[in-house]
């Protein structure tokens, strides 16, 4: 990806999945590689955890899932 300007940002989508076959699927599925969208980096197994104020969650009830990040450079 060519630098950043200031007429330009990155934008993200992040998909969670138990599978790294369903999140590329998702990918497929919602058209995002015709938006623009690329992967921003490695998919992996991630745990979540919900941060608000003082307080934590875990999500997902704390079971690892996929997560796969894709971004694309979009005008300001």
């Amino acid at each position: 990806m060519s630098p950043i300007t200031e007429q330009q940002r990155d934008e993200y989508i992040t998909i969670i999945a138990p599978t790294a076959t369903e999140a590329m699927a998702q990918f497929k599925a919602r058209g995002l590689a015709a938006q623009g969208f690329a992967i921003a980096g490695r998919i992996g197994r991630h745990q979540f955890t919900l941060v608000g104020g003082e307080d934590a969650q875990e999500l997902f009830s704390g079971a690892g899932m996929i997560a796969a990040t894709f971004s694309r450079r979009v005008a300001c």
